[in-house]
């Protein structure tokens, strides 16, 4: 752009230096170009239109010089190499979103991924036959292929699927069936592993990261609602919630360590133990329970993948879950309860209005011989007792071997009991 200015500037000076020319002319041409003089002093004077000519041939030659060095100068500018300078930064930001795929989905890519995860990854969701003493089926469900050493197959379901069950079976598509071996439950996280054998080639499914999983994402679920007449049975929906807490064994107390997703896609009996899939076929749940009411519809709740996966593999390892421990006791929320406590006799101090008075210890559980009945605990480990939910939702962060420290309020006086070892739940 100097350039052009420069250029410009040149001409401009041209055409002032042409007409200080006539003023520099011999005698002889005086005349004649004062003659001239006049005559076009007279034409300017009477006329505008000249004027305008002028101007108008003058730009006519400015931009005939310009034109060519302006084009070349703009195309420089606009050169892939000098785009990729400008625009550097925002090129490497746009391919690196494309490699995590953080650009925004299409309806189109949606239904590709769904189709995909149908076509493929939902096959390893097996039907789990529960069978008595005399080998008769007593109950069905649904399990998930996670692994495979050889031959040998190991599928998650839940344990209330093969509660109580004698033997069991793997069932498949085409109605064929093979038994199957228990290696073991956690009954806190209502999970249990499974394994067969067979020279069918099955797929096998990866555990998704649950941890960061949420609300709105889409997933799927997979099982046999109601029977194998709908085995594999694909519903959809989206992640309605996580780390959700209820009293799934109906015992008055908001169960802890399992921060279930809440999710909308429909799943009835029959799908305990199936799988949630997000749209990269990984597990990021196995459906465990729904609320059932015609006030309620479309709550169904999974077991996080991530715990899942940490709890099968301890299965597989030592027969049981070390991820879950069991505190063992039963007690009475004062922040809930506390007048009605009051109310039965119970003294609890004025100033204490939050933490858990002790009903009942289990023994042999990781608090037998430290916590008694009639103690108020005020902390465990480092979470001080506030509610019961607040409770459940910190003490997950917890496992079996962990030390921990106990601060109970007995006959009087605050007391901290110290190394507790927690150890598994005690049924």
């Amino acid at each position: 752009m100097k350039k052009i200015l420069v250029l410009l500037g040149i001409m401009l000076f041209l055409v002032v230096l042409g007409g200080c020319s006539f003023l520099m002319a011999s005698p002889t041409s005086e005349l004649t170009f004062m003659t001239q003089t006049t005559t076009t002093q007279s034409a300017i004077s009477d006329s505008e239109v000249d004027i305008s000519q002028l101007l108008d041939d003058l730009y006519a030659r400015i931009y005939e010089e310009i034109y060519d060095q302006v084009r070349d100068e703009v195309i420089a500018d606009l050169s892939l190499e000098r785009f990729n300078q400008i625009y550097a930064d925002v090129i490497q930001d746009v391919f690196a979103k494309i490699d995590s795929e953080e650009l925004t989905l299409t309806p189109e890519s949606v239904i590709e991924k769904l189709l995909s995860v149908v076509q493929n990854q939902a096959n390893a969701v097996i039907g789990v036959s529960n069978l008595n003493d005399l080998g008769v089926e007593q109950s069905i469900g649904s399990g998930v292929i996670y692994k495979k050493t050889g031959d040998m197959y190991y599928a998650v379901t839940n344990n209330h699927v093969v509660e109580d069950g004698h033997s069991f079976a793997i069932r498949f598509a085409d109605d064929t069936t093979v038994p199957a071996e228990l290696i073991g439950v956690d009954e806190t996280s209502d999970l249990a592993v499974l394994r067969f054998t067979t020279t069918k080639d099955l797929p096998v499914v990866a555990f998704g990261d649950s941890d960061n999983l949420q609300s709105g994402t889409i997933i799927l679920a997979v099982g046999h609602p109601n029977g194998y007449d709908f085995y594999n049975s694909v519903t959809f929906g989206i992640v309605s919630g996580t780390n959700r807490y209820f009293d799934i064994n109906n015992d008055d107390v908001k169960d802890m360590f399992v921060g279930y997703i809440q999710h909308d896609a429909a799943i009835n009996s029959g799908n305990s133990g199936g799988a949630l899939f997000n749209l990269e076929g990984e597990v990021v749940g196995i459906n465990v329970i729904k609320i059932a009411s015609t006030e309620i519809e479309g709550m169904g709740f999974a077991i996080p993948g991530s715990l899942a996966q940490a709890i099968v593999s301890d299965i597989e390892e030592f027969g049981y879950s070390k991820q879950i421990p069991g505190v063992g006791i039963q007690f009475s929320d004062i922040s809930q309860n506390r007048d009605y406590l009051i109310g039965q006799g119970i003294a609890i101090p004025e100033e204490i209005t939050v933490g858990f008075y002790i009903i009942e210890v289990t023994p042999g559980s990781s608090v037998d011989g430290y916590v008694l009945p009639g103690d108020i605990i005020l902390e465990i480990g480092d979470i001080v007792i506030t509610s019961s939910y607040y409770f459940s939702a910190e003490f997950s962060k917890y496992h079996v071997g962990d030390l921990i420290d106990i601060v109970v309020y007995r006959d009087g006086a605050t007391l901290t009991l110290t190394d507790i070892e927690l150890k598994p739940k005690v049924s």
